[in-house]
């Protein structure tokens, strides 16, 4: 959370992805943009 400024909420949508391997989100949220192990699609 403090690593990527990410909110709680998304914090917990990222680790949740990273855990289950998942490369690849779906999301108008910009944040995701920070986190280096997501694709983030518009």
């Amino acid at each position: 959370m403090v690593k990527y400024n990410l909110t709680p909420s998304d914090a917990l949508v990222a680790l949740t992805c990273r855990h289950h391997n998942i490369k690849t989100i779906l999301t108008f949220d910009q944040d995701f943009k920070r986190v280096p192990w997501l694709k983030v699609i518009p």
